[in-house]
């Protein structure tokens, strides 16, 4: 499956509508488990009274965790940063036209990230399983936090055997995720120390992912014709793959689909 083809067709669909995109993000968050996650750590963060100056979502597509990043820390400037140019304009005009001052974004490539302590949380959302020098990423984006500042990151989870059916089914992957022991090894070669690693998308979470994204997508699959069909599909099978989403967020998962790492830049980080 090649995502970032629906994914240009949406952006051609919602345009920069405050409305569509709103409603955009508001299905996304409803139909996908990492957005879940996003978001309980984001309350947890403002449950434990952080207060941060500087905000960067790292890989920002179509902009909607840096939405949630700027309404949940309306004191922060917030930073979208994304290779797709298209992408950036169109956020751009729909912060304005959303009146969102406190959010922009820009163009920007990870593995050429030339920021310099300035951010206190930076945010990566299924990102570096698309980056092949992701080691080099992460040594930017470690650079790129003050000291003690945050990095949250989901990828795809990786055991360390057979290629896992995630990498087959989603043709953009460079890699097919990160063991746990490779999470650690990354982290401390880029200058963070992880705080919280935790397996993800298992088998509730798995399940949930099959019922809204890998059957629907495979339908729809150069036939967009079927919109109407799988919309019935959904009202269906929502009711049932969200119980499996909140069962997957209670779960101690021994294995699954995706991790949640949560590290902090080293008081010296990566000067590399």
């Amino acid at each position: 499956m090649e995502y970032d083809r629906v994914k240009d067709r949406l952006q051609t669909i919602i345009g920069d509508s405050p409305l569509l995109r709103s409603w955009l993000f508001a299905a996304l968050d409803r139909l996908f488990l990492r957005s879940r996650y996003v978001a309980r750590e984001i309350g947890r963060l403002k449950s434990e009274g952080f207060n941060p100056e500087y905000i960067l979502d790292a890989g920002s597509g179509f902009g909607q965790y840096t939405v949630r990043l700027a309404k949940s820390f309306p004191d922060a400037t917030v930073i979208g940063l994304d290779v797709m140019a298209d992408r950036i304009a169109s956020g751009n005009r729909f912060a304005a036209r959303a009146n969102l001052k406190n959010l922009k974004f820009e163009t920007g490539d990870l593995t050429r990230l030339e920021y310099n302590g300035q951010f206190d949380l930076i945010v990566s959302v299924d990102v570096m399983e698309h980056i092949e020098e992701d080691q080099l990423a992460l040594q930017n984006i470690a650079r790129a936090l003050k000291p003690g500042g945050l990095f949250i990151m989901t990828t795809p989870w990786w055991d360390g055997g057979e290629t896992p059916l995630a990498k087959i089914f989603i043709d953009e992957h460079v890699r097919p995720g990160y063991t746990e022991a490779e999470t650690y090894d990354k982290f401390t070669a880029a200058g963070m120390t992880v705080k919280r690693f935790e397996i993800t998308y298992g088998k509730w979470g798995s399940a949930a992912w099959k019922l809204l994204q890998k059957w629907p997508m495979s339908c729809l699959k150069g036939r967009f014709w079927m919109m109407p069909v799988v919309f019935l599909y959904f009202i269906i099978a929502y009711p049932i793959a969200w119980i499996c989403m909140q069962m997957d967020l209670h779960a101690d998962n021994i294995q699954g689909g995706g991790i949640l790492a949560i590290a902090h830049r080293d008081s010296q980080g990566t000067e590399s």
